[in-house]
C-alpha cells in the first residue's frame, strides 16, 4: 500500500503540475484546391490547461469560422485557412505555449505528395512541411512515446505491481514480466496493424478486470493456479494490454515510411517504461524494509484492496454511459 500510495502520489503530482498532460493532436489537410482544412484536439483531461497556440506563415489566413465540439474525449476545434497556391509547402509551423514538462503535440499533415507527421515538444516546437524525418529521428520520438505512455498509463502499472505482488521469487517474476511483454507485443502489432480489431471499450473495461483479478488473487491464502502459473496468467491478460496499446498509438499514428521501425522503438518504449517502474518498486521496497520494516503480508492486503478498489472504479467508469 505504502509503495502504491507514493508512486501515484508522485504520478499526481507531476500531472498537477504539467500544462499538458495528454497528447494533443493537431491535422492538416491540403484540399485538391490547395486550401487547408485544419483539426485541433485536446484532451478533456486537459480541460483547464491553455490552449496551444499554433503559427502558419503570415500569408495563411482562415476563410472559415472556427467550429468547436466535444468528442471521443477531446475538445475539438476546426476552421479552413488559405494560404495561397503554394499551400503549406516549405512552410514552417511553429506551436506557442508547450513546456519542458509536456508529454507533446502530434502534428500531421496530408496533401495529394503524401503526409507528414512529427511530435513536437518544448525543445522543439515546429516542423517544417516536406522534411523527412530521419530513421533515428523516428525511433527516437516513437521510443520516447513508449516510455512516457506506460510510465503515466497507470492501469497497465497497477497491472504490473499486482504480479510484483504475486510473483513467490525472482525467477516467477522474471517469467511472468517475460510473458506479459510477449504478448501485449503479439497484440500490439495485430492492433496497429489491422489485423485484429476489438473495441477500445471493451479493451479498457476488460483491463481494468484484469487488474480487479489480480488484486482478489493476492487476498487468497491459498496455492490458487494464479500464484503457480502467474507467467500464463500474466500472457493472457497481457493480451488485453497489448490492444490497449495498439488504441494509444492508433490516436498517435505511425508514419507511413517507417511503420515497422516506429512501431518497434513505441514497444521497446514500453518495455524501458516497465523497467523503470519496477526497478523503482525494488529499490523503494528495499528502502521500506531497512526504514519502516512494515509487515510484508499487511503491506501487500492494503495493497491488494486499494489496487483492487481502484480497477474496480476505473470498471464502472469504463462501462456506464
Amino acid at each position: 500500500m505504502l509503495i502504491k500510495a507514493l508512486f501515484l502520489s508522485l504520478l499526481l503530482t507531476l500531472s498537477l503540475f504539467a500544462h499538458q498532460t495528454a497528447l494533443s493532436y493537431i491535422d492538416l489537410h491540403e484540399n485538391e484546391d490547395r486550401s487547408i482544412d485544419l483539426l485541433y484536439k485536446k484532451p478533456l483531461e486537459n480541460s483547464k490547461a491553455k490552449d496551444l497556440t499554433i503559427h502558419y506563415p503570415t500569408h495563411c489566413a482562415p476563410i472559415t469560422p472556427k467550429r468547436k465540439k466535444i468528442e471521443n474525449g477531446y475538445i475539438q476545434e476546426s476552421y479552413r485557412m488559405w494560404c495561397g497556391e503554394s499551400a503549406l509547402a516549405k512552410s514552417r509551423i511553429w506551436v506557442e505555449g508547450m513546456q519542458s514538462n509536456d508529454i507533446g503535440v502530434i502534428i500531421k499533415y496530408e496533401s495529394a505528395k503524401g503526409s507528414q507527421d512529427a511530435l513536437l515538444r518544448a525543445s522543439t516546437p515546429f516542423i517544417y512541411i516536406d522534411r523527412i524525418s530521419s530513421p533515428f529521428e523516428v525511433f527516437t520520438e516513437y521510443l520516447i512515446l513508449g516510455i512516457e505512455h506506460i510510465l503515466l498509463g497507470y492501469d497497465h502499472l497497477l497491472f504490473v505491481l499486482a504480479l510484483l505482488l504475486l510473483a513467490r521469487n525472482a525467477k516467477a517474476l522474471l517469467l511472468a514480466i517475460t510473458g506479459f511483454t510477449l504478448s501485449h507485443s503479439i497484440t500490439l502489432a495485430c492492433g496497429i496493424l489491422g489485423i485484429v480489431a476489438i473495441s477500445v471499450k471493451f479493451v479498457e473495461a476488460s483491463i481494468a478486470l484484469s487488474i480487479v483479478f489480480l488484486a482478489r488473487e493476492l487476498l487468497s491464502p491459498a496455492k490458487t493456479l494464479t500464484k503457480a502459473h502467474l507467467e500464463i496468467i500474466a500472457f493472457t491478460f497481457g493480451l488485453l494490454h497489448g490492444f490497449g496499446f495498439s488504441s494509444v498509438l492508433s490516436e498517435i499514428g505511425l508514419p507511413h515510411n517507417d511503420i515497422a521501425l516506429s512501431l518497434f522503438a513505441f514497444n521497446v518504449g514500453i518495455e524501458l517504461g516497465q523497467i523503470i517502474f519496477i526497478l523503482s518498486l525494488l529499490i523503494f521496497y528495499r528502502f521500506v524494509q531497512r526504514v519502516i520494516r512494515p509487515s510484508y503480508e499487511r503491506l501487500k492486503w492494503l495493497s491488494a484492496y486499494a489496487i483492487g478498489s481502484m480497477a474496480t472504479f476505473w470498471f464502472l467508469e469504463r462501462v456506464v454511459p
